[in-house]
């Protein structure tokens, strides 16, 4: 009578388990960025007890958790796209209230409810790459990266900019342009070398003067391959 008991209580706890959510890999099905809210999959069917499976099924209106503070001053998102790993977090008590801004406790009673899930993206089987020494940020052939040395690198396939721990930076670029915000004036360095300036007015400035290169004077002008004297 005893084992049978025991039986019957293993029994009861599997039985409450196999109906309990803690946290399971998952997929994106679809995404709304303005909302922050996803339709999403687990990536396991259920097990049942007859050997068969119960095909996961699709939870709507999910949270997606991203580092943000500052009432949303400060974040931290990224695309995300059918098909993208997450994993879902299942919570212990309703969100249902607690998502419209009301923080009273919950009056429904349920807990660990599969509509009660919020997604972290990032968990995949595959195509992450990790880095042992530098802060990568990275998104398509765009990259940003931190290296231990305090030497920071921002570019593309097509050019980057480095800020060495020096001071110095370096930039490699097919062309190299300097422009003010009204878009009138500029200074543009092509792949060749050659550089074009445009510009209302353009003034070279010493510690004791400045002189404005359209109308400045010089002094000594005189006819043949002699030099002039300098600026006045």
């Amino acid at each position: 009578m005893y084992n049978d008991l025991v039986e019957a209580l293993q029994l009861m706890i599997e039985s409450s388990l196999s109906d309990l959510n803690t946290s399971v890999p998952g997929k994106v099905v679809s995404y709304d960025a303005t909302r922050n809210r996803a339709v999403v999959a687990p990536s396991f069917p259920k097990a049942l007890s007859s050997d068969d499976t119960l095909e996961a099924p699709k939870i709507v209106e999910v949270p997606v958790v991203w580092p943000t503070t500052g009432s949303g001053k400060a974040s931290f998102t990224m695309p995300l796209q059918p098909g993208d790993g997450v994993m879902l977090s299942f919570q212990q008590r309703s969100l249902e209230g607690w998502l419209s801004g009301n923080e009273a406790a919950p009056k429904d009673p349920r807990q660990f409810d599969l509509s009660d899930c919020v997604a972290h993206p990032g968990l995949n089987q595959k195509d992450t790459v990790g880095h042992d020494k530098n802060v990568v940020l990275k998104f398509n052939k765009s990259n940003l990266v931190i290296d231990p040395d305090n030497n920071i690198t921002l570019g593309n396939d097509q050019a980057t900019i480095t800020i060495q721990s020096d001071g110095g930076i370096i930039i490699k670029a097919n062309y190299l342009r300097m422009q003010n915000p009204s878009n009138s004036g500029y200074i543009n360095i092509d792949a060749g070398g050659a550089m074009t300036m445009h510009a209302s007015t353009v003034a070279v400035q010493t510690p004791a003067n400045s002189y404005v290169l359209e109308m400045h004077n010089h002094i000594g002008v005189q006819p043949g391959p002699g030099n002039t004297g300098k600026p006045i």
